[in-house]
């Protein structure tokens, strides 16, 4: 990695106010945009100042679903999203789906993609997570790599602002000499949710993080469940609509949330290991962007 030029590209989303709407139906479907969930994408390049993007979350056959594209101005890189989700705990709230990166430029680069979700209710007491996620890598004729340096991993997921679990875990390195895929899976707190995670005051955010040669497209499919003890449930009174379809709220305890936190931390226990399948071709080589040459895909450190 020394002696490569990179340049870091962050991507934050979080439910917030709109700026600019990004929303994409899928063919055949018909749905309603929901107001009260929105998705505000914030990408940085480099130093530039960030470009923001508000994707309206929207009811498709009954269904919360996030869907849309963005395509850099400059021509530089592509990040479509699509993920069904079910922001209420009770009975396990759940977020799958996937977001992909394609890099247009000829040279590599660093992508940080930030996808976080409210909750209502929020859980005001100990939570629990657990989830999988596979990263496939399509590249083109020329090969390709997705690799993370030690202290950073492809996937994580944290509570609030608080880390509560990461997967492929760097260094980390996968790829291949030619046109093909690589692909790599995970999973944690089986069964889901397994895994003891902090009080959620306001919600959960996904994270990608990597960096990708020209050409090539990275693909993270996710899921993740939230659950908790129903007793530490407590509707929002800041999200206008609920985003479990046909649930009544009566009799359930409101509160406005302020920005302080509740406590709670991760607690101590057993770690899944991650499980890997690394990609297409053993034996290949990648020299391409100016990389030293190596093998063709490595399998992550395990946790």
């Amino acid at each position: 990695m020394i002696g490569l030029r990179t340049t870091s590209t962050w991507i934050l989303a979080a439910l917030a106010a709109p700026v600019a709407g990004a929303m994409a139906s899928e063919p055949g479907a018909t749905g309603s945009a929901d107001p009260g969930h929105r998705a505000l994408l914030e990408i940085r390049v480099g130093d530039e100042e960030p470009r923001r993007i508000t994707a309206s979350g929207a009811l498709i056959k009954g269904e919360l679903r996030f869907i849309g594209e963005h395509q850099d101005p400059a021509g530089r890189f592509v990040v479509d999203w699509n993920w069904t989700a079910d922001l209420d705990p009770t009975g396990d709230a759940r977020i799958d789906g996937k977001a992909s990166i394609r890099n247009l430029t000829d040279d590599r680069h660093v992508y940080d993609l930030r996808a976080a979700f409210r909750l209502d209710p929020v859980i005001m007491h100990g939570s629990k997570i657990g989830g999988s996620v596979r990263v496939t890598l399509e590249m083109d004729e020329d090969g390709g790599v997705i690799d993370c340096p030690m202290g950073e991993s492809l996937w994580e997921i944290s509570v609030d602002d608080a880390s509560a679990r990461r997967l492929h875990t760097g260094p980390f390195m996968m790829g291949g000499g030619g046109a093909g895929t690589a692909v790599a899976d995970s999973n944690f707190g089986a069964p889901w949710p397994g895994q003891d995670a902090p009080a959620i005051e306001r919600g959960v955010t996904i994270r990608h993080h990597g960096r990708i040669t020209s050409g090539d497209r990275a693909i993270f499919q996710s899921a993740l469940v939230v659950g908790g003890d129903p007793d530490h449930f407590v509707q929002r009174r800041d999200v206008e609509s609920p985003v479990r379809v046909g649930v009544r709220r009566d009799g359930r305890r409101v509160i406005e949330l302020g920005g302080g936190r509740s406590g709670g931390s991760v607690r101590g226990g057993s770690r899944g290991r991650d499980a890997a399948v690394s990609g297409p071709a053993g034996g290949n080589s990648v020299s391409k962007n100016r990389r030293k040459r190596s093998k063709a895909a490595t399998t992550p450190r395990r946790d």
